[in-house]
């Protein structure tokens, strides 16, 4: 399988980019690119989007971009718990003490714990603020780059001698990048740093360059002496190794003075020592730091480092216990379960005593309009059929009324109530009970409307409806249906 990872380091006067491409366990710099960075009139975000458009580097690839020096905190905090896990979850809050950045700003990576012979531990952890990472973020962001990981120079060069110099996991050593305008040295044992400082550079413009590496000299030494002392308690070893990585190819001496002032073997940092170069290039410690970024997203299982882009996504989106809000959703669905059948039950209780009452009225209503039949099965059924049973004698009996018309006085009152001198042919007259329906033609729809008028006048006609009025196409005739109710009104 193969990955690929562009490291991008952004110093102060320089920009550096390596794409490092891993086959299995061979690892290859494909591209490098480099070049200064005039404040005046060079422009950051057009220089990074050239990495990708102009030098041919892979857009798919990774990205991994480094902190500026004086962007990024170190501190060394006593502590009485061993394991970092705790460390991180119990005692961030002491950490947040020993940085000089706002509470609510600051972003922290623990990255080691080393124990002192009285049984104390000591936390190492870096530290930097989001508005720091936020301007860092918003450079690429105009370049169209998203990194994958933000960490710190240090480390980065620490995971390019690991890669290169494989034999530094097996003893305490020093680290020590030197580039134009910081000096960063390192102390680490068994593949971790245990302490860092930052150290700028601030060379007189009267001064020599000699003058200024004796001088970077000198002080790495005195550094490096009070920097072991502080974290083994002890004098710097005369087996100790210093790994030197040179960021700025005009300190040229700098190795053979700092074995003069220091009695330690100096060792210069081959980046390509088990890294193939691509053609035509020689190794340059400039690229140290570019290199290390890459290799910290290639072989993360081997080096270590800290990833702020990380802890800055964590602090914006608190961690999700997964476990914890299954439980959460599982008891709410519980519970909603649990009130839905409680309302269910409650609901068909409701419904039956409903039931039950309306058997009761509909029993009492039955006893009291029937008070005389004694067996009682089913009332609705029984009272249906009793209505049924009054709804035939009424009608065999409807026609000895009093106030009732007879089907012949219905015939004469529609006779007499047609209008004179108009063409009114009736089709059909059916006369049900005391409901009549006179179905025919005539000649214009305003005949029909004035025999309407006419029944609606008879005495002994309730209603006069007029239903289906039509002109035959072909005839020219009107077909309608006037519908009539025979009831007559009872006097109040």
């Amino acid at each position: 399988m193969t990955e690929r990872c562009i490291g991008i380091d952004i110093g102060s006067s320089h920009l550096c980019a390596v794409q490092v491409v891993r086959v299995g366990e061979k690892f290859c710099i494909e591209k490098v690119f480099g070049t200064p960075i005039r404040r005046s009139t060079d422009f950051l975000p057009d220089m990074l989007r050239s990495i990708l458009s102009k030098h041919g580097f892979d857009r798919r690839a990774q990205i991994a971009v480094s902190m500026p020096h004086n962007a990024v905190f170190f501190s060394n905090v006593q502590t009485g718990l061993p394991d970092l896990e705790d460390i991180r979850r119990d005692e961030l809050t002491i950490l947040r003490h020993g940085f000089p950045i706002e509470p609510d700003e600051i972003l922290i990576q623990v990255h080691s714990c080393h124990r002192f012979p009285n049984g104390k531990h000591s936390v190492f952890a870096a530290a930097t603020s989001v508005t720091s990472l936020q301007d860092r973020l918003s450079i690429l962001s105009e370049a169209k780059m998203h990194p994958d990981l933000v960490d710190v120079g240090i480390f980065a060069v620490h995971s390019a001698v690991m890669v290169n110099h494989p034999e530094i996991a097996t003893a305490a050593t020093v680290i020590v990048h030197v580039d134009e305008s910081c000096l960063t040295l390192a102390v680490t044992r068994n593949s971790a740093i245990l302490a860092v400082r930052n150290i700028p550079i601030v060379p007189h413009p009267d001064r020599s360059l000699d003058s200024i590496e004796q001088q970077v000299a000198q002080l790495l030494s005195r550094e490096v002496q009070i920097t072991w002392q502080k974290v083994f308690g002890d004098s710097v070893e005369s087996d100790c190794k210093i790994y030197l990585a040179i960021g700025d190819n005009s300190y040229h001496d700098l190795k053979p003075l700092i074995e003069q002032s220091i009695d330690c073997q100096v060792i210069v940092v081959d980046t390509c020592a088990k890294l193939q170069p691509p053609p035509d290039y020689s190794a340059d410690g400039t690229i140290c730091i570019a290199e290390g970024l890459a290799l910290r997203l290639l072989v993360h299982d081997k080096v270590a480092g800290t990833d702020f882009l990380k802890a800055y996504h964590t602090s914006a989106k608190p961690a999700l216990d997964t476990k914890k809000e299954i439980s959460v959703c599982a008891m709410l669905l519980t519970a909603v379960v649990i009130i839905w059948l409680i309302g269910l039950f409650t609901q068909l209780s409701h419904l039956e005593t409903s039931c039950a009452h309306a058997k009761d009225e509909i029993r009492d209503v039955f006893q009291s309009t029937l008070p005389d039949e004694k067996n009682i099965v089913s009332p609705l059924v029984q009272l249906e059929q009793k209505l049924e049973s009054f709804r035939g004698n009424y009608q065999l009996f409807a026609s000895f009324h009093p106030e009732r018309l007879s089907a012949l006085e219905i015939l004469y009152s529609i006779t007499r109530s047609t209008p004179a001198h108009v063409k009114v042919r009736v089709d059909d007259l059916l006369i049900a009970g005391d409901r009549v329906r006179i179905s025919g033609t005539c000649d214009s729809f305003e005949v029909v409307y004035e025999w309407q008028r006419l029944l609606g006048q008879v005495s002994g006609f309730g209603i006069a409806d007029v239903r289906d009025v039509q002109r035959e196409p072909k005839s020219g005739l009107v077909h309608f249906v006037i519908l009539l109710s025979s009831a007559v009104e009872e006097s109040p």
